[in-house]
């Protein structure tokens, strides 16, 4: 399965071009799968809501999706990252997965920074989407700091999680692989690069997207500059990682001894 990820240079408020430019590096590619950064429609710093606004759309109608949808029919695979999602007067972080068929999925972030607390409603919910015979997973950021995540998308089968991201911190990286290995699954990681201006200061994000194998080994590791990169990976390693066989060869019955559930949120 050839899988990866594109990071750049996100086009700040400026759906259209960011859309653009996307489809210009993708369409004389042809892959299964590609991972998006975090935001890739809008950038990620606003000052306020009304800010934001322009760049939220709904899932039943959105632009995004209609792109993304024809470039996945050149392309002959799937494509995910997030967006400002619209709903019942809310506005989420949510991840898309899109193919040739149009919208298979998405997932709200659930654990927000405190920055985007201001801006976006926390997900409520976790699930797997099935494209062709592959089971793949979405976590957006900060989510990946907390393992019930993880172990909720494992349990329900995930072979492969898709990581879409915007930090500039180096703690995130580490924790990739750590997922990857406790879950015997695929995790595609990809971080934007460039900089922005949080309430006037010059922050900078630092790329370095990953892809990590079933044992936790990272396969390739992108730097601080705008890169697409691609691999093909086997995933009959699922649940029988090379190191982790060793160990045991029924990981996925040791999972299964935990029950992993979203506390409902108040509405």
């Amino acid at each position: 399965m050839k899988v990866g990820f594109f990071q750049y240079n996100v086009i700040s408020r400026d759906r259209k071009a960011n859309l653009a430019y996307i489809t210009s590096k993708l369409k004389d590619q042809k892959f299964d799968l590609v991972v998006l950064p975090e935001l890739f429609t809008s950038g990620y710093a606003f000052d306020d809501k009304e800010e934001l606004l322009p760049l939220v759309e709904n899932l039943t109608d959105s632009e995004t999706v209609a792109v993304l949808t024809e470039l996945a029919k050149n392309c002959g695979g799937c494509i995910t990252g997030t967006i400002p999602e619209g709903f019942n007067g809310r506005i989420y972080n949510t991840a898309i997965l899109v193919d040739s068929t149009g919208l298979i999925g998405y997932q709200r972030k659930i654990h927000l920074p405190d920055y985007e607390k201001r801006l976006y409603a926390s997900g409520d919910a976790i699930e797997v989407f099935q494209y062709r015979e592959t089971t793949i997973g979405m976590m957006v950021c900060f989510d990946c700091w907390f393992p019930p995540i993880s172990t909720k998308l494992k349990l329900q089968g995930a072979q492969i999680v898709c990581h879409s991201a915007c930090f500039g911190g180096e703690v995130t990286p580490r924790i990739l692989p750590i997922r990857a290995l406790e879950n015997q699954y695929f995790i595609i990681s990809c971080n934007r690069v460039g900089a922005e201006l949080f309430e006037g200061v010059l922050e900078s994000y630092r790329g370095e997207s990953q892809i990590v194998d079933t044992d936790g080994n990272t396969l390739y590791k992108a730097g601080n500059q705008e890169e697409l990169f691609f691999v093909d990976i086997d995933l009959a390693t699922v649940n029988k990682p090379k190191f982790g066989s060793l160990i045991t060869a029924d990981f996925l019955t040791e999972h299964q001894k935990y029950t992993i559930e979203l506390t409902p949120k108040p509405l």
